[in-house]
């Protein structure tokens, strides 16, 4: 009998923060291998939107260490750019056994552009985990298979997590919903992992309202998508997207003699503005200065950061207009036609008709784009034209006609009583360990939580759209935001977010931990 060959997956990265994506991936790690190295990258002291070296590496060690896993200081302690052909070098020396390289779906595309690619085929397998929103490409695996690289999928998918996401959450004070607590903690005691908080706290000075800071949010982290999808710098559209309202709520007559925006129409002013700004207050690049400057109207000849910026302020799900679906499929499948279309819908307004900015945007994209045909979405239906107000009433009793779903605006008790109906709703439908936790200014997000347990992935989605009905029907109102996971599912009504895990999901979080101070979490009875 052959003795058996020690299997090894080797899963580097930043880690910055280490957050439930990276555990859920550890843990699956751990049941289909004798052995896993977690390997943290070093980061460069002068990359200013990332935590210092032995920090991360400390938390990294209380995070994954255990029995099967460790976590090596040899990337971080060698300093300097990590390839990883020297690292699976390194280990390759040093460990009997079969090495394999752990990655995302999404580097299937880019593997043949890694560094001495043909030396580390010849070290590793590389283990492809799936990865929500990133497809497979079948193409790109069989010209892997031709020349030789060894893949394994993995037969399991990440969660939907980004480290990036999690900072803009840090920043902007949102609830956590992705870091572990030992994480959670450093931030709240060192003010770790937080490069853009001093962004945020810029626009709180310009006097951005709660409604605007929503909208930048959304916009961050919408620009943190397209970055990735497109291939350009995160850290920059996440810098810009923040700061490209900032000049909002300024006078103009305070800037006429700093910013020329003489070719600015009076509701765009903003955008020149807001560039003067970023650019005076914190030094951004002129590359991220000039996407602020015009994002508002566009030019000829943008930037791949310009597209970005221009694309996140419209295509942020906060947003609502009948096309928004339909430009957010575009920014997925061409971004030149997704600048195309956006540009032309902006051009329907009063104050762009004339404008030379949107002007010289729509002739280069016309030119960019011309012989290309807009796709259609799949599964998408062109919106059915709805029948007058007067039709309506024609057409419907009184009293059948539908609630008007209207943008929620927190107000005084109707917030509780939301808050109340939710958890009504929930346990109505056998949820489980309904709670309604009160905030009580604890963060600017919310002021409570409803949560809720459900036996398994379907109840939770059922829930949801139970709870969904209710509010709808009784408060006339739908979230501000879904974000939806088949375990975990949160609902954004402005002044109350709700909850609802799968019972394993719930314990693995607990949030209420986090939010409790012993007296605010109350269990909803019927």
């Amino acid at each position: 009998m052959k003795n058996k060959i020690t299997k090894i997956a080797i899963f580097g990265g930043s880690f910055d923060p280490p957050h439930f994506g990276h555990i859920d991936i550890v843990n699956n790690l751990e049941r289909y291998f004798d052995r896993v190295i977690v390997m943290p990258s070093y980061i460069s002291p002068f990359k200013q939107d990332s935590q210092g070296d032995t920090a991360r590496y400390t938390l990294c060690k209380k995070v994954f260490a255990s029995q099967n896993t460790e976590v090596s200081r040899y990337e971080i302690a060698k300093k300097g750019v990590s390839y990883s052909v020297d690292t699976a070098a390194y280990l390759a020396k040093r460990i009997q056994g079969q090495l394999y390289w752990v990655i995302g779906s999404e580097e299937i595309n880019r593997l043949t552009e890694w560094r001495d690619i043909d030396r580390l085929k010849t070290l590793v397998t590389f283990y492809v985990v799936k990865r929500p929103n990133y497809e497979l490409d079948e193409n790109a695996l069989k010209s892997l298979k031709k020349r030789k690289i060894k893949i394994k999928l993995a037969p399991f998918t990440g969660l939907d997590i980004s480290s990036t996401e999690a900072k803009i959450d840090i920043a902007f004070g949102k609830p956590n919903k992705y870091l572990p607590s030992v994480v959670y903690e450093a931030i709240a005691k060192k003010g770790m992992f937080n490069p853009y908080g001093k962004y945020v706290q810029a626009l709180y000075r310009y006097g951005l309202n709660a409604r605007r800071i929503r909208h930048t949010y959304g916009t961050a982290v919408r620009g943190m998508e397209l970055a990735k999808l497109y291939g350009a710098s995160v850290n920059d559209a996440v810098i810009a997207c923040i700061l490209h309202d900032i000049a909002k709520t300024v006078d103009p007559k305070d800037y006429e003699k700093k910013v020329d925006f003489s070719h600015f129409p009076e509701d765009t002013v903003h955008a020149p503005i807001g560039g003067y700004i970023a650019k005076r207050e914190f030094d951004v690049s002129d590359e991220i200065e000039h996407a602020i400057r015009i994002h508002s109207t566009g030019d000829e000849d943008m930037s791949v950061l310009d597209e970005i910026v221009y694309l996140s302020d419209k295509s942020e799900r906060g947003r609502s207009y009948k096309t928004l679906d339909y430009v957010r499929y575009l920014c997925e499948v061409d971004r030149a036609l997704a600048m195309h279309y956006a540009l032309n819908e902006i051009n329907s307004l009063e104050w762009a008709e004339d404008n030379e900015f949107s002007l010289r945007a729509i002739n280069y994209y016309e030119h960019l784009c011309h012989g290309k045909e807009y796709p259609v979405m799949p599964e998408h239906k062109p919106p059915e034209v709805s029948p007058t107000e007067k039709d309506v009433k024609k057409e419907q009793p009184k009293e059948k006609q539908a609630k008007k779903i209207k943008e929620f605006v927190p107000s005084g008790d109707e917030i509780k009583d939301i808050a109340t109906v939710a958890a009504g709703e929930l346990s109505l439908h056998k949820a489980r360990n309904v709670d309604i936790v009160s905030l009580n200014g604890k963060t600017i997000v919310a002021d409570y939580f409803v949560i809720a347990s459900a036996s398994s992935s379907t109840a939770v989605k059922a829930l949801m759209g139970y709870v969904e009905d209710k509010l709808t029907k009784q408060f006339g109102i739908n979230p501000t935001k879904r974000d939806v996971n088949t375990e975990w599912i949160a609902l954004d009504y402005g002044g109350v977010i709700i909850h609802i895990f799968t019972d394993k999901m719930r314990e693995f979080y607990n949030i209420e931990r986090l939010w409790s101070d012993g007296k605010n979490i109350e269990r909803y009875e019927d």
